[in-house]
Order: structure tokens, then sequence, then C-alpha cells
């Protein structure tokens, strides 16, 4: 009889996703455009071609994005990598690519497609959509969402060791990577001090990003960053002087190892406006003179 009761309930609830699928399908089909983001009793429709409102929304408005029921007119991978990095609570489509479809189940996102295809086509069905294109090397949701933002391939991968090895920093830059390990913005230092030409064209990857170290890779000339966190600070510092962003998280601040305050290095340059002030300041902290 248990087991009888649960069958019921799953298949109400699969009937009632359906239901409430179809409704907003209809709805989306009905207004002529290309998603429909419902949030918080409030729903918004898009209509820029591609992933061009995802990719918006994810830099600028993720707030629209999470936990929110979102109806899109076709979901491809390059799509349902965004609605993971916007942590959509939901998704409907008429039609959704099988990486899509498996991207999204893994994230442990709900998915209700009408149809599902092995690959997303092009307009004129000759060959694969540009986007998926773009992403046929990468599974990672974050890594494809990096790449849809522009980010190059050797700062996704440099991330990615990075990680796998432990490090802190990675320079890479007229064809050779150096490796560093030191904690805090010791290596940075060092090489601005030591090496300013390892830095001056450089993409760099590092496990995290404050303001201070921010300050020394705008100083240094690095030209695109790759982080898995960094702070609101170092974002806005980084991209007015005209420094490429690629992050996994952003946070409002970096803090130091028990998360009880603010990072001691940030803290130190919390208030200091100009760059070369800042760098000045953590050189002076650390010991580093002219």
């Amino acid at each position: 009889m248990r087991k009888i009761l649960y069958a019921v309930l799953a298949l109400a609830m699969l009937t009632g996703c359906a239901n409430k699928g179809e409704k907003l399908l209809r709805s989306l089909e009905e207004q002529g455009v290309g998603m429909l983001v419902l949030n918080h009793d409030q729903t918004t429709s898009y209509n820029a071609p591609g992933v061009q409102d995802l990719l918006r929304l994810t830099a600028e408005e993720p707030e629209r994005l999470q936990g929110a029921t979102v109806a899109d007119k076709r979901v491809g991978k390059a799509a349902a990598s965004l609605m993971i990095c916007g942590k959509v609570k939901e998704v409907y489509t008429p039609l959704v690519s099988t990486p899509a479809r498996e991207m999204l189940e893994k994230a442990g996102i709900p998915l209700y497609a009408r149809e599902e295809i092995p690959l997303m086509l092009n307009k004129d069905g000759s060959d694969l959509c540009p986007m998926e294109k773009k992403l046929l090397d990468f599974s990672d949701p974050m890594e494809c969402a990096m790449v849809l933002r522009g980010s190059s391939a050797e700062g996704i991968a440099m991330l990615k060791m990075l990680n796998e090895q432990g490090l802190s920093l990675l320079v890479y830059n007229n064809d050779e990577l150096t490796t560093h390990a030191n904690r805090g913005v010791q290596d940075l230092l060092t090489l601005i001090a030591e090496q300013p030409e390892r830095l001056k064209g450089a993409i760099v990857a590092d496990k995290l990003i404050g303001k201070a170290a921010a300050a020394l890779m705008a100083t240094g000339g690095v030209v695109e960053v790759h982080t898995n966190i960094i702070c609101t600070a170092g974002r806005e510092l980084l991209e007015k002087q005209g420094i490429k962003v690629f992050a996994r998280e952003e946070v409002p601040q970096i803090l130091n190892r028990d998360r009880s305050a603010m990072c001691p290095i940030d803290s130190k340059i919390a208030e200091v406006e100009s760059v070369e002030e800042c760098v000045n300041v953590l050189k002076e902290s650390f010991g580093f003179t002219d």
C-alpha cells in the first residue's frame, strides 16, 4: 500500500511539473520571446540572440536568476552552463540537447523538455551551434561560462592546474609558465620587485584575489586574471584598469582564516583609493623598499 501511495504521489508531482511547464512554454510562445524568468512572483521576458541575456544576467543581475524558474526557447550546453552558474531552480524548454540535459541533471536542476536532440545545431541545421562548438572540450559548467565570457584556453587550463596541484599563483608570459606556492601576496610582491617583466602582459591564475592582490596585478601590468574567488573591490579595481577578470565566485570581501573578519592584508588598504598608494602600503608592510 505504501509503495502504491509513493507511486501515486510521484506521478502527481510529475504531472504537476508537466502542467506548469506547458503553461510557461505556452506563455513563452504567445509572447514570442526567447526566455522567461520567474522569480519572487515577478516574470521578466528576454529576447536577445543566443545566450546574451543569460551572460548579462549572470554578470550584472545574478539575483534575478538565483532560485528562479526559467523557460527558454531552446537549451543547449551554453545556456545550461550559465543557468547552473546562475543557480536557477528549474528549467522548462521546448528543445534541449543531450549534453545540456546531462549537465543540468548532474547539477541537480529539474528539467522539463518537450523534445531532446543529440546536439544543438545552427539556424539552418548545417552545423553545430557556434556557442556549442566553443564548449566541445569542456564539461565543467564554470569553465564553460568562462569560455562564453571570453576567457582564453590558457587561463582556464592554468586555473585547473593551480587547483589540482595545490598552488597559489601561476603566471604565463612569453610562452613561459611559472608556478608559485607562497601564501598571501608575497609572490606578487617578489615578482614586482625582482622580475617585473614576468607580469607585464601576463595571464595570471590566482587561488583567491582580494583588493591587495588586485592592486599588485594592476601595477604589474597583467592583462587577464583567473581565480576561484574574488572580492568585489578586487574585481572593480581590475576592471577599472582594463584587465579581463574571470572568477568562479565573487564575494563581498576576502575573510581571514577563521572567517571572523576581513583578511588582514586587505584591511590595510580598505580605505585606500589609488592603486599606487595601495602598492606602497603593501610594500612597506612586507618590507619591500625601492
